[in-house]
């Protein structure tokens, strides 16, 4: 029962904090609006109409509520937000929550895809790596690694499109939504992060092969395999959980180089619109849903290390 209780008291703690953090979030995003030196009034007036007078960019920005006072439209802000109201895009004039709902689900599917890759790959090489340890195996995948680690995604996203798609036509060139087209995608953004997470798992695994419990469990005649794979696995996830969250997260925001060399219209590449067309409202919508998703997926890892590991539930108490 007490564990229970220590349970939820952390949970209630991680979503406070998590409520806190994205308070911080939004307020950083208003002051992103307030103090880029860009007039959004002038912008869509000019957009329309080159020599537009300074009577009609004001009359725009009364319209807008820009000649408000900072706290008003600060309160305005976070009403607008809690409400899905992020404002209307320069670009195209449209609701900005209604294009990040538009390039939102391409880009998860992507990243979900991306994801599964990473998990699967990261667990078989880094757990088959100490089991093989410093044997050709280990040797093999310690330099692919390296290698990967120094590979852009946007580089190896064009080396897979011109050979998979191109002199090897398995794959469309150009990406049609479907799950086979998101394969090509998905392996690009997901190669660096497995060679990095790999190496985080391995040593985390590692470490807990130093531990009493696993001498214990030799001492009783498990072998290697049944150790790694039924508890010290368990206990070295919290690292990479971390890990996996945080490039989850940061996907959305960096997702933009891929998209584009697969003309995917995602969330990464609305941002690249927006900032090319100095749409601030279309900036700020896109990297608050990108900085709410981070704070939230790493809110989720440290609930499932402390579900997943009772040793780091015990020390993040």
């Amino acid at each position: 029962m007490s564990d229970i209780k220590i349970m939820a008291g952390r949970i209630l703690k991680r979503i406070l904090n998590f409520v806190l953090v994205i308070w911080g979030v939004v307020t950083l995003s208003f002051c992103l609006q307030l103090f880029t030196g860009t007039d959004p009034a002038e912008m869509i007036v000019r957009k329309n109409n080159l020599f537009a007078t300074e009577e009609q960019i004001q009359a725009v920005r009364v319209e807008l509520g820009l000649d408000a006072p900072f706290g008003e439209r600060y309160f305005e802000y976070i009403k607008g937000v809690l409400c899905g109201d992020l404002g209307t895009a320069i670009t195209n004039r449209k609701p900005v929550i209604q294009n990040i709902m538009d390039a939102l689900p391409i880009t998860c599917m992507m990243i979900i895809m991306a994801m599964v890759w990473i998990i699967l790959l990261t667990i078989l090489v880094a757990a088959v790596s100490v089991i093989r340890k410093n044997g050709v195996f280990d040797n093999v995948a310690r330099i692919l690694c390296i290698v990967g680690i120094c590979v852009p995604s946007f580089w190896l996203a064009l080396v897979l499109l011109s050979v998979f798609a191109v002199k090897i036509p398995i794959f469309n060139v150009i990406a049609d939504g479907s799950l086979k087209s998101l394969i090509l995608p998905s392996v690009s953004m997901a190669v660096p992060i497995v060679c990095i997470a790999t190496r985080v798992l391995r040593a985390s695994i590692l470490n807990e092969l130093k531990s009493d419990y696993v001498l214990y469990a030799k001492a009783r005649g498990f072998s290697n395999t049944q150790i790694i794979f039924g508890e010290v696995l368990r206990n070295a996830l919290p690292a990479a959980i971390t890990l996996f969250a945080q490039y989850c997260a940061a996907l959305f925001g960096t997702s933009s180089l891929v998209e584009s060399v697969f003309s995917i219209d995602g969330l990464g590449s609305y941002l690249m619109k927006s900032c090319e067309g100095m749409d601030i409202y279309g900036i700020s919508g896109a990297i608050l849903v990108c900085a709410v998703l981070f704070v939230f997926f790493n809110t989720v890892a440290d609930i499932l290390s402390s579900i997943i590991c009772p040793a780091y539930r015990r020390n993040r108490i």
